[in-house]
């Protein structure tokens, strides 16, 4: 324990001052971002998966850019998880 009480004590002796710390390049948290549950400004972990799209659905997600529409799959998932979206039952 006493090379954890060091090291604190090492850190605080050669750190700056909260005063002296620049914070403003950290967007500020908003009601919004609570509400949400999550902070849009963190990664969240993924898992990379594989599964079948149907090819409308697909040119939907793909007709605002190619690049982006694995993102967009998430947003679209999220948004309706949020909303409490029912899901039909096959």
């Amino acid at each position: 324990m006493k090379d954890l009480e060091d090291y604190i004590a090492k850190c605080e002796a050669n750190g700056k001052p909260d005063s002296e710390i620049d914070l403003t390049d950290i967007p500020e948290l908003t009601e919004e971002d609570f509400a949400r549950g999550y902070f849009k400004y963190r990664k969240l972990p993924k898992k990379a998966m594989m599964f079948s799209i149907d090819i409308d659905n697909l040119d939907w997600l793909q007709s605002f850019g190619k690049k982006d529409y694995q993102t967009r799959i998430n947003y679209v998932l999220r948004w309706a998880r949020m909303n409490n979206c029912q899901i039909p039952q096959s």
